[in-house]
């Protein structure tokens, strides 16, 4: 029930302006909602949806979604250093392939 809850929140902030308004908890599913939630939520968001799932379930989600986005920065150096406990600095993250860009150069070509 609080995961629906944290959902809702998010919802109705605006967070998935994109989805249809009747987008429920179960339709997105875990893995976009965490997406979402990592990307767009404030810290008492996240540090509510560490206590809701595994730790490990939201640092996938982190890896196979933002990490290598380099829109997100300082977002990924934050996770990384207070929820991931991960010893990194910034220029971590600039050297991180970045799939979404390799995508698009691929074609581009």
């Amino acid at each position: 029930m609080q995961k629906e809850k944290l959902f809702n929140k998010l919802k109705n902030k605006g967070i998935f302006w994109s989805y249809s308004k009747e987008l429920s908890y179960e339709k997105a599913g875990e893995k976009l909602f965490l997406e979402y939630l990592l990307k767009y939520g404030d810290f008492d968001d996240l540090v509510l949806a560490f206590k809701l799932y595994e730790k490990k379930a939201i640092k996938t989600v982190w890896e196979e979604t933002l990490k290598d986005d380099k829109r997100f920065i300082k977002l990924n150096l934050m996770l990384a250093r207070v929820f991931f406990c991960m010893d990194v600095e910034s220029n971590y993250f600039k050297e991180v392939k970045n799939a979404r860009f390799e995508k698009f150069k691929m074609f581009a070509s």
